[in-house]
């Protein structure tokens, strides 16, 4: 998930571990004939695509005493320590090698780096766990760099929306990856604000303004009238957009194009700037925009999953808890994942099992998670024992777990006003699809990079749009030289 103000905070760290053992070698070929492939992929370099996928040769064994865990931030540890750590043995150290997302350094300057050499490494440096996000899950699902789950003796997915698993498939449909999250995402509205405007904070009748981009933008401009912004970001609805693409921005011969989505999008930011139904300066991330969730904030919406309520609404849940409301919006879609993966070369093979089993399987951990309570707080890998200050529901990768709570009426989230955000997103969480032919394995510069490029034109750093495209056809090379545009 896309937790860039936390992960900004959080360097590469360590923690000491005992040595491990020698591993021992059991290979074995990708294909899951379980398994059909979600898309054929683009041809090209960005395309992550290997035809010899099939003969891909896997090490794993139990010899190990560490259990390498490498994260880019503390949340999933918090999650792992809280809820699934004493299912290991208690003689198992762990031990966290982690790095920032920011500029996909965790990509570039830790996954990449360790990766391609893990079953040679010693004991104690063999990464046997990885997580991966959404928008690079096909850079190591295609490739030798990961485990399919079904060799590490994962057999029962059955609870687990389709889309995730879609999302970790290999070339041959192989599944390498598993999320404890499923991410759909919505639009969250200030209720006190949506009462002024609208005259209701009811999700129902909110919703039936809303359900088209048209009846948004007719919104934004009552917002602008009563003295509001329709969001405070003019990025703030790209992901909406983009997420429900049916184009690549990679075509055949691995020239960028830039999508239908994307221009819908940028047509609407445009429009909103000009019309002042948003802030230009407000960067999707900044404090400027933060402000706006305050109690003095004009901002109408934003848009986000489960997630977002925890680590990008800090300042919602200080000073306006319990004031917002969520509803489908214009373009159901969803946004970002935690995607564990097991590393080729694990000498922990049962212990990823184990964890990977428990963040989908278990109905108590599972029930946990959306729960959200109870975390141990991690501060620079020093887990303190003190509670987290503040709960972190999630919407949990296990539809049978969804559906308990979507059906218990006392159920509600408080940030919310109680209102039942469980139900809300599994009505339309089976909807979402995942067409590996959409995807690429630089996923992040066309989510990230793209999007942010453009947000200096809105703020006036940069003279027009094309000055912002030529901006980012620098970015994309220093990414990946081989694409033309």
């Amino acid at each position: 998930m896309k937790k860039r103000i936390l992960a900004a905070m959080i360097a590469a760290a360590t923690v000491l571990s005992l040595a491990g053992c020698k591993d021992d070698t059991t290979s074995g070929n990708s294909g899951d004939s379980n398994n059909s492939g979600s898309g054929s992929g683009n041809s090209g370099a960005n395309s992550g695509d290997n035809s010899g996928a099939s003969d891909f040769q896997y090490t794993t064994s139990n010899d190990g005493k560490t259990l390498v865990i490498a994260v880019w931030n503390d949340e999933w540890i918090e999650f792992f320590e809280s809820y699934v750590r004493d299912k290991l043995p208690a003689d198992l150290n762990v031990k966290y090698v982690q790095k920032t997302n920011d500029g996909a350094a965790y990509q570039l300057e830790l996954l990449d780096q360790k990766l391609p050499g893990n079953v040679d490494a010693s004991a104690d440096d063999k990464i046997d766990l990885f997580l991966a996000e959404a928008d690079y899950i096909k850079k190591y699902a295609w490739s030798n760099l990961s485990v399919p789950i079904d060799k590490v003796g994962i057999t029962d997915t059955s609870n687990c929306y389709q889309y995730t698993l879609d999302a970790a498939k290999d070339q041959n449909g192989a599944i390498k990856g598993l999320s404890h999250q499923a991410c759909p995402s919505a639009m969250i509205i200030r209720r006190s604000i949506a009462r002024d405007v609208l005259g209701t904070d009811d999700p129902d009748e909110l919703q039936s303004k809303l359900d088209t981009w048209e009846k948004y933008e007719d919104v934004a401009k009552q917002c602008k009238d009563k003295g509001y912004y329709m969001t405070a970001s003019p990025v703030e609805t790209y992901r909406a957009f983009a997420n429900n693409s049916n184009q690549s921005y990679l075509t055949a011969d691995n020239k960028f194009v830039p999508t239908d989505a994307f221009n819908n999008w940028f047509d609407q930011a445009q429009k909103f700037v000009d019309n002042g139904y948003v802030i230009p300066t407000a960067e999707l991330w900044s404090d400027e925009k933060n402000a706006q969730m305050g109690k003095d904030g004009k901002m109408f919406c934003c848009f986000g999953p489960t997630w977002y309520f925890s680590f990008s609404m800090g300042t919602a849940q200080a000073e306006t808890n319990g004031d917002w409301v969520l509803i489908p919006g214009p373009a159901p879609h969803f946004w970002g994942g935690t995607w564990m993966m097991c590393a080729n070369g694990t000498d922990n093979v049962d212990a990823v099992k184990t964890i990977m089993d428990a963040f989908i399987n278990d109905e108590e951990v599972v029930t946990k998670l959306v729960e959200g309570k109870d975390l141990k707080e991690v501060s620079n890998q020093a887990l303190t024992g003190n509670p987290r200050s503040q709960d972190n529901p999630q919407f949990p990768n296990n539809k049978k777990i969804v559906e308990k709570f979507a059906n218990d009426a006392s159920y509600g989230n408080p940030f919310l006003g109680s209102q039942n955000d469980i139900k809300l997103l599994g009505e339309f969480v089976n909807d979402i699809k995942w067409d590996s032919s959409l995807h690429t394995t630089i996923d992040q510069t066309f989510n990230e990079t793209l999007p942010n490029d453009m947000e200096q034109y809105f703020a006036g750093k940069l003279k027009d749009k094309d000055a912002a495209l030529n901006q980012f056809y620098t970015d994309l090379g220093k990414v990946d030289p081989s694409i033309t545009h």
